[in-house]
């Protein structure tokens, strides 16, 4: 919002420095001539005064319709701002955050630890996405984060493994991802990250490069404190880099 405001100060600014220039044009042309015109030097000449005149309004006219066409413009362009912000913003706020895995992580330790069974995390993110931001603008660096939430979340719902266990996605960090899956072990987590990587780099932004994801798995096998499990989740990813883009960990 403070955006759209900045935008909307900027247009009314353009839009009065316009009219300064035009109010100067027209007292330019204007002045002159009706000051010649009274010393009784342009008496002859009354026919080209009454064309400045006329050439004067006519040029104040265009310059309006110039200006409005700019507003216009610029106000369509702040609608779809605001509007590309509002989703982002809807889609953030549906997500789960990095606090509220680490709450998750506690409570699914807890039940492993009395039911003796196991769940596994998946944490993955976005192959290069600073080199999209640069390359094709930050407005496409923000559609690969929505799609990339939305078909994560269109994934655990359409999964026969995930469907019915309560999995939950989280968005950690900038454009690193959790996928939490109670009950699944490290075997089906690993052929689980395979699938949802083929169905993410299956998506198109119409931009020359295909979108990545590198991903890191760890089972929930062993009590530790969330911190600590999330320190080593970064740890495993980080290490995913080294391998190249799309790799599985």
């Amino acid at each position: 919002m403070a955006l759209f405001k900045n935008s909307k100060h900027a247009s009314n600014k353009m839009g009065r420095d316009m009219l300064r220039i035009l109010i100067f044009l027209a007292f330019v042309i204007s002045v002159l001539p009706t000051t010649l015109l009274h010393a009784g030097k342009l008496t002859k000449w009354t026919e080209i005064y009454i064309s400045f005149v006329i050439y004067t309004v006519i040029l104040m006219f265009f310059g309006h319709v110039i200006y409005l066409n700019i507003e216009a413009k610029l106000n369509r362009q702040m609608k779809a701002l605001v509007k590309k912000e509002g989703i982002i913003s809807g889609e953030l706020l549906m997500i789960n955050t990095e606090e509220k895995l680490k709450n998750v992580l506690s409570l699914e330790f807890e039940r492993c630890f009395m039911l003796g069974t196991v769940s596994s995390i998946l944490f993955y993110d976005v192959d290069e996405l600073g080199e999209i931001n640069r390359k094709y603008g930050y407005n496409t660096g923000d559609q690969v984060i929505i799609e990339v939430i939305q078909t994560s979340k269109d994934f655990i719902q359409s999964s026969k493994v995930l469907g019915n266990t309560g999995a939950i996605i989280a968005r950690v960090k900038g454009d690193t991802f959790a996928l939490l899956m109670p009950g699944i072990s490290e075997n089906v987590a690993y052929s689980e990250a395979e699938r949802l990587k083929h169905v993410l780099e299956a998506l198109d932004f119409g931009i020359e490069e295909s979108i990545t994801c590198r991903f890191a798995v760890l089972s929930m096998d062993q009590w530790v404190s969330e911190d600590k499990f999330l320190d080593l989740a970064y740890e495993k990813l980080i290490l995913a880099k080294d391998y190249g883009r799309g790799v599985i960990l």
